[in-house]
């Protein structure tokens, strides 16, 4: 059966319980997945950019022993 929670005025609720818990501990995980996630992110984007062919090297590439140019 369902109970009857009946409340009298001038009797205060009982108070609510609250955790006494540290901010810190509980954003600690999310933050280091973050700092994380940041790294392989960067490391990434400098592997693709080092790839990157650079604007001078295939004039460097001419001026070898090959220098064939074929034009299609």
């Amino acid at each position: 059966m369902a109970t009857n929670n009946i409340k009298q005025i001038g009797k205060s609720s009982p108070p609510v319980q609250t955790q006494s818990t540290n901010a810190w501990q509980v954003m600690k995980p999310f933050v280091h997945f973050g700092i994380k996630a940041t790294a392989a992110i960067a490391h990434t984007l400098i592997a693709i950019i080092k790839h990157i062919p650079k604007p001078g090297d295939h004039q460097k590439e001419k001026t070898g022993s090959n220098s064939k140019i074929v034009k299609i």
